[in-house]
């Protein structure tokens, strides 16, 4: 896939969920914007051929980003909790970042439109777990698949 196909893959997209006018910044980035709390980036990876994803779900409180660790890295833990995704946290700002990419080659519209609803969701889920704060019980993380 090219970068010209990859635009024309958001056009489709976009003429598929109401936004006919939706089109990619010319270097390959589109931004989406879910329930006006979570904003996901699509971007074109040239090098890889490869669709990049990430979203800003949340920024941890400084007294309880730690308590929040644990239950990150169970959800990275084979992906079980990031719906195929990676999270991860910026120590610098406590700012979780979920991230997922996906080779393009042979992408349908049917299989986007499924990756960006999967990660749309997934990227919801922890923005509203971040912002229920920590819980002292464990919690079981929802497994689910972002790629698949």
């Amino acid at each position: 896939m090219s970068l010209e196909n990859f635009q024309r893959l958001i056009k489709m997209f976009g003429e598929h969920i109401g936004v006919p006018c939706l089109e990619p910044h010319p270097q390959g980035l589109c931004s989406l914007r879910f329930d006006d709390r979570v904003t996901i980036d699509l971007e074109y990876n040239e090098e890889q051929d490869a669709l990049l994803i990430s979203s800003l779900v949340g920024v941890l409180k400084p007294k309880e980003s730690k308590l929040f660790y644990d239950e990150l890295l169970e959800a990275n833990l084979l992906w079980g909790g990031t719906g195929g995704a990676t999270i991860g946290v910026d120590p610098a700002s406590l700012t979780v970042f979920l991230c997922y990419q996906e080779l393009l080659k042979g992408v349908s519209l049917e299989q986007f439109q499924q990756l960006v609803k999967r990660f749309s969701d997934t990227a919801l889920f922890w923005n509203q777990r971040l912002a229920e704060g920590p819980k002292q019980k464990k919690r079981r993380i929802k497994r689910s698949s972002v790629g698949k």
